[in-house]
């Protein structure tokens, strides 16, 4: 996935269309009531004081963020960085496994031009489609070697040991300073467990679905190499790209949140550790 660190959302939101109309519109008012005496200075003082609260509170929502790099995606993607980006951080049996598929869709291709001309307008819009499903197979596969990354480097049956041996010790904790830090700590090895299944899962899940993918595409080849008319596979690209949208919007939340929620996981463990350390307070 590109990197997006590098944005600056309140930036983002003071640029934002709408933003910039809403002061627009205060500056017009401003000066329409400029004979009014004090009407400017209260025009701006609420316009003022409700742009601060725009840019206080704005910039922080995920539903913004999520806008925000979904607009810089797209940007991106038209000029294929994107693309680019994600191919060259696969593994190279990743980077052979998308190649293989994406010649399978050039071969379609190089089939549709050899239909009658009066099919091309269908033909477009199906290689439209089988652009997206390569785009998709390859954000799938991106996150199949973040999931693989994530689920490699802890198991859920070390966590449990963890768990288990940390709630041995607090049975025989006194200092109550201690017992809250070990709680905190127990908290979030718990929440890390819980991540692992929800991981596992949605990783079996993006599994599934590249399968599905492979599969379309070489039955999509297959049709291409004998059929007369592109519509005998109108209908069917259109239910699989209706479920490539519902399988992505359940996996979604591990493409924004996944991230960030490990590595704030990470740090308060470490925090704990270090709390509970040899030279913690008792």
């Amino acid at each position: 996935m590109s990197d997006h660190r590098s944005l600056n959302f309140t930036r983002e939101a003071f640029l934002h269309p709408a933003n910039l109309g809403f002061l627009l519109t205060v500056s017009f008012l401003a000066l329409l009531f400029s004979g009014t005496p004090w009407m400017p200075t209260i025009l701006f003082s609420i316009g003022l004081g409700l742009e601060l609260l725009y840019l206080g509170t704005v910039p922080q929502k995920p539903w913004f963020r999520r806008h925000i790099v979904s607009r810089r995606n797209e940007e991106l993607r038209r000029s294929g960085r994107i693309e680019k980006d994600q191919f060259d951080g696969l593994a190279l049996t990743q980077q052979k496994r998308f190649l293989s598929f994406r010649s399978i869709y050039e071969k379609i291709l190089v089939n549709f031009e050899r239909l009658p001309e009066s099919s091309r307008s269908l033909t477009r819009q199906l290689a439209e489609r089988l652009e997206h499903m390569v785009r998709e197979y390859l954000a799938h596969l991106v996150l199949q070697e973040r999931y693989r990354e994530y689920l490699d480097h802890t198991s859920p049956e070390s966590i449990t040991i963890e768990i288990r041996k940390l709630k041995k010790e607090m049975a025989d904790v006194t200092s109550e300073r201690l017992l809250e830090v070990k709680q905190r700590r127990l908290q979030i090895l718990e929440k890390r467990l819980t991540r692992q299944h929800v991981a596992a899962e949605k990783a079996e899940i993006c599994r599934s679905q590249q399968e599905t993918m492979e599969d379309a595409i070489r039955y999509v080849y297959e049709k291409s190499i004998t059929m007369s008319h592109p519509g005998e596979l109108d209908g069917h690209l259109d239910r699989l790209i209706g479920e490539l949208e519902e399988t992505s919007a359940i996996i979604q939340d591990i493409e924004d949140d996944f991230p960030p929620t490990y590595t704030v996981l990470k740090q308060l463990e470490s925090q704990a550790d270090d709390e509970s350390g040899p030279y913690a307070v008792r």
